[in-house]
């Protein structure tokens, strides 16, 4: 998957640590959460501030699901529909 991502996406698998790292330095960029093998029908965009993500530290935030990554939210929404063929749905506590 990382092969296949331009410029300025990053792609979070099995690295919590990187992610939050990521968060940490872009704290104006977004986030497409997706299933681990990513489908049209779940691809959720957030923020870097979203209480989604300072729920729990026990969590393993990129086991499960897996993070897209850019500061570039039009970048990362047109990759998502080229690459994975589905709208991104706004999360509703980043975007209510």
């Amino acid at each position: 998957m990382k092969a296949q991502l331009p410029q300025g996406i990053s792609c979070f698998k099995d690295d919590d640590d990187g992610f939050f790292a990521w968060l940490e330095r872009n704290p104006d960029g977004y986030v497409i959460n997706s299933e681990r093998n990513p489908k049209p029908s779940y691809l959720v965009l957030h923020r870097p501030g979203c209480p989604h993500f300072k729920s729990s530290n026990a969590l393993h935030w990129t086991m499960d699901y897996i993070k897209f990554c850019s500061p570039d939210r039009k970048a990362l929404e047109a990759w998502a529909a080229a690459a994975i063929g589905g709208c991104v749905r706004p999360c509703r506590s980043c975007f209510g």
